[in-house]
């Protein structure tokens, strides 16, 4: 906390000092500063100071309004309290600078007026100042003349954002343990952020050191703090967010922290908990919030982690079969409002299938970061946007979706975080068709009929790549429209960033009617461009068919460069079924092969290990000893034309230190592109025991399966 900041003991002694100082003062320099009713005064607070007492006398219990305008110099605020320091009202400067206490004075005596400078406002700072006061019952005046024609109305309306004057100001404070970079960021109800790349507000808000800001300069007591200055901040929702940036050392993990909210001098209470590094679906983002009140003081709430995933998930609270989703219509706007107690707004429409559609969200008032779900009729998110017009705003919207069923679809009108998030405010939604209706299943599309048949659809301007891998290892892409194996390349939308013919893109991969062949089959979907439209978010559906009949269908939101895989098996029978699907940046992390090393089997070296990737057997895990310094080659080579291999080393603290999927083919000694794995002349960093995992491409995600070997070598 800066030297600046009071705490509200300090404050307490210092009104007191003031009242004491005011007691002892000369006749003429209590008169100077002694208000009078329906008296105007004009006033400077000089250079030397940012604030002045003033005093009122009243006989009895009353109510008192004062009135403070026509201010030249800076905003400035005002702070009623009694002969005890006990603060009894305090002003919010509101349009043109107009300040206003309406207040209650349960007895006779002398009370003090505290006018205050916002911070950095400079001096001299000029006002004008009335005030008037009546018995308690009697008709309030709030009709006296202003002080000067140019003031502003007596009684003005009520800012978006209430302020309180703090008079020991407010913090955020996150500290953990170890050397990992983890990041605090704080967004005030005004929609203002403090974080490591945003060092200040217009409301007096700053933040610290970076602590451990790119590894460079490291503490194992690390702290972040974001600091709002002594003076009128805002009241209501503040969100905190804190990311798990990076480890800056190969064995940091999980990371515990401590969040701590102090307001105006007073603790409000802390919270304890963990992060890991970001990979697959763990969370390396937690989110929670806490609420200034009217009184000055702050409730600090419940948090959580706030996954990738998340954005796909529902709010916690929400119930599809419980809540009545309101009606909206298309094209006429409809208003609502996100706080804390209602973190979410559904609504309903009637959607037929093919149908485009388009919801717009956008924020209206105070912090709300807004995002959107698309829910169909069985429940399921099948679209979601968060931020949809890039780094400039946090409104939403869903762009040319296209509805695979009809039936009642679900508008589900939220925050960023959801349940655990801190934004609120009014926002405005519209929902809109745009487009030609146009079926998904190729032979409503004009397109050719198969026993396999793979679709891909979505509605921006990106370049997805779709490839299908058969059980021989042929694929069918862009490169490659036709297999041995009978697979063609039908349609192929917005190829090298050419826009698609069609009013929404497309991508069909299909095999004609007699060549279903029995096996399992690869599927990638490669976001490998933006093109003219990013960064808008990009979302895609995929729908596989065998044998006329709908096997895969799942919607997903990839990030740039980013690639899906799944896979499907084909029985003798001709009866097929899907497997699982996922994004292949996670590494070794997708797969759980922790248990497995724990009784792995010693690979010696010049050995030769044999091994076989099925579909129920999608890796193997062998362990040896290394030294520090040593030098290893591992090298896994398919014995089965269709495996496509891949290569982990995972080290003796735990964490994956080298890959490989498609080796160099002059390491191999071979020409031309193959897809065997190897890690060459790796030097070990550490002494202790090591993990292979022998998997495939993709890992579970992928389709190829086969025999293998794997030797291990060392010079």
């Amino acid at each position: 906390m800066c030297e600046a900041m009071f705490t509200k003991k300090t404050v307490r002694a210092w009104l007191l000092q003031m009242i004491a100082l005011l007691l002892l003062s000369a006749p003429a320099q209590a008169q100077s500063q002694l208000l009078l009713p329906a008296t105007l005064q004009s006033r400077v607070i000089g250079a030397e100071s940012n604030a002045e007492t003033l005093y009122i006398d009243s006989a009895s219990a009353s109510s008192v309004y004062i009135n403070l305008s026509n201010i030249i110099g800076g905003p400035l605020a005002m702070q009623l309290v009694d002969v005890s320091g006990i603060s009894l009202a305090q002003s919010v400067p509101v349009d043109g600078g107009l300040s206003i206490i309406d207040a209650v004075l349960p007895s006779g005596g002398r009370y003090f007026v505290f006018v205050h400078a916002a911070p950095g406002s400079g001096a001299p700072i000029s006002y004008d100042i009335l005030f008037d006061f009546e018995p308690l019952g009697a008709v309030p005046i709030h009709t006296t003349t202003a002080p000067s024609t140019d003031a502003p109305p007596a009684i003005a309306p009520s800012p978006t954002v209430a302020e309180i004057l703090l008079s020991a100001g407010l913090q955020v404070q996150l500290s953990w343990q170890g050397t990992a970079d983890l990041n605090l960021e704080v967004r005030d109800p005004s929609g203002q952020a403090l974080h490591w790349n945003a060092r200040a507000t217009n409301n007096g808000g700053g933040f610290g050191f970076d602590a451990n800001g790119l590894c460079e300069v490291l503490s194992d007591t690390p702290t972040e703090t974001a600091t709002w200055q002594p003076g009128f901040l805002p009241t209501g929702s503040y969100e905190i967010i804190v990311y798990y940036e990076q480890a800056c050392d190969a064995v940091t993990g999980t990371v515990p922290f401590t969040i701590e909210v102090t307001a105006d001098g007073q603790s409000s209470g802390s919270l304890n908990d963990t992060l890991a590094p970001g990979a697959g679906d763990l969370a390396n983002i937690y989110v929670t919030r806490f609420v200034l009140l009217d009184d000055g003081s702050a409730v600090l709430g419940a948090g959580g982690a706030y996954p990738s995933s998340s954005f796909t998930r529902l709010p916690r609270s929400y119930n599809f079969a419980a809540d009545a989703p309101q009606p909206i219509q298309r094209d006429v706007a409809i208003a609502g409002e996100i706080s804390n107690q209602q973190p979410f707004r559904s609504y309903s429409f009637d959607g037929a299938a093919n149908e485009l559609v388009s919801i717009d969200m956008r924020a209206t008032s105070k912090n709300l970061d807004t995002l959107v779900q698309l829910i169909d009729p069985e429940g399921r998110v099948v679209d979601v946007n968060d931020d949809a017009f890039g780094s400039e705003t946090t409104d939403s919207a869903i762009s040319s979706a296209r509805l695979l069923t009809s039936g009642i679809y679900t508008i589900l009108a939220t925050r960023y975080a959801k349940d655990i998030g801190g934004t609120e405010g009014q926002f405005e939604l519209i929902l809109s068709s745009g487009g030609d209706s146009a079926a998904v299943l190729g032979s409503d599309l004009n397109l050719p009929a198969g026993d396999v048949e793979v679709g891909l659809y979505w509605a921006t301007k990106a370049d997805l790549q779709l490839l299908v891998r058969d059980p021989l290892g042929e694929s069918v892409f862009d490169d490659n429209p036709i297999s041995a194996s009978g697979g063609i390349l039908q349609e192929a939308g917005n190829v090298n960033c050419s826009p698609s013919a069609r009013d929404a893109p497309l991508s069909y991969i299909y095999w004609p009617p007699g060549f279903l062949r029995a096996g399992t089959y690869e599927i990638e979907v490669w976001y490998q461009a933006g093109c003219a439209d990013f960064p808008e978010p990009v979302s895609f559906t995929l729908q596989v068919a065998v044998a006329g009949t709908n096997i895969t269908r799942t919607r997903q939101f990839p990030l740039p460069d980013q690639r899906y895989v799944t896979n499907f098996t084909v029985q003798p029978s001709g009866v097929a079924t899907a497997g699982e699907g996922g994004y292949i940046d996670g590494g070794s992390n997708t797969l759980a092969y922790q248990d497995a090393a724990l009784a792995a089997p010693i690979l010696e070296r010049g050995a030769v290990a044999v091994g076989t990737i099925s579909p129920d057997n999608v890796f193997d895990v062998y362990q040896f000893a290394g030294t520090a310094g040593e030098t290893v080659t591992i090298r896994m080579s398919a014995q089965t034309l269709a495996l496509d291999t891949n290569l982990y080393l995972v080290g003796p603290s735990g964490q994956e230190i080298a890959s490989n999927d498609d080796a160099n083919p002059i390491d191999l000694g071979l020409t031309g592109r193959v897809t065997d794995s190897q890690i060459s002349n790796f030097t070990l960093p550490e002494n202790g025991p090591y993990t292979i995992i022998a998997t495939r491409y993709a890992n579970q995600y992928g389709g190829t399966i086969g025999v293998y070997e794997l030797s291990l070598s060392s010079p």
